[in-house]
């Protein structure tokens, strides 16, 4: 079996345990509560369950509602420190991209391409690294300074990193974005493995909390 090499396991993103993600995203919907109880609730009290409560039904109501449009990760590596650091708890929402493309500057969650597949990751193995060149563009990378269509880019997010990093000019395709994690010296991203597939992108991060702040 082929053993993939272990910088390309940097920006792993692990599942979570509903112990942990359960918090977040009673935390994320508690706002559209009210109005699921207004909309949902009527239909649920058809289903002629004498045992179970409104709050119990409520409760069902929003964990498949969140199961649909949102998704907690649990993040492994620093591959996009200082945004996102190792043990954060970051939520991706999966409602943006049925309307329109991603844009440049979107940190996305996606799943691991080809390239890295025949490597022996695991296809439902999920990334998290921030779209820097959309379709179309052309990029490239000179001394660690990253450059989009002739134009250097200022990247107030990225971690410091050193002057030495180049990449050849190349025009990405269409329905394949460019990513990179913000930790340029700790990434495996398309440098290495070349433009992602938009079909590979599973949502688009919104938020994230730490350990700490859900206790």
């Amino acid at each position: 079996m082929a053993m993939a090499p272990p910088r390309l396991l940097r920006g792993l993103i692990a599942p979570m345990s509903p112990a942990d993600w359960l918090p977040c995203h009673l935390q994320l919907l508690a706002s559209s509560a009210s109005l699921l109880h207004r909309w949902w609730l009527p239909s649920l009290a058809r289903l002629r369950c004498p045992s179970c409560s409104d709050g119990f039904k409520l409760f069902l109501v929003l964990l498949l509602f969140s199961a649909a449009l949102a998704e907690v990760r649990f993040v492994a590596s620093a591959s996009m420190a200082p945004t996102l650091r190792p043990g954060d708890r970051a939520v991706a929402e999966k409602v943006t991209y049925m309307f329109r493309k991603p844009s440049a500057g979107d940190v996305v969650f996606f799943r691991v391409p080809a390239a890295l597949q025949n490597c022996g990751i695991n296809k439902d193995v999920v990334f998290i690294k921030r779209v820097v060149a959309t379709p179309g563009d052309f990029i490239e990378v000179r001394q660690g300074q990253l450059i989009v269509n002739g134009v250097a880019q200022n990247e107030h997010y990225t971690a410091p990193h050193g002057g030495s990093d180049t990449m050849e000019a190349m025009r990405l395709p269409e329905d394949h974005v460019f990513v990179m994690g913000d930790n340029r010296n700790n990434s495996c991203d398309s440098r290495a493995w070349g433009p992602l597939p938009i079909s590979n992108i599973v949502g688009r991060h919104i938020m994230s909390f730490t350990r700490s702040s859900l206790q």
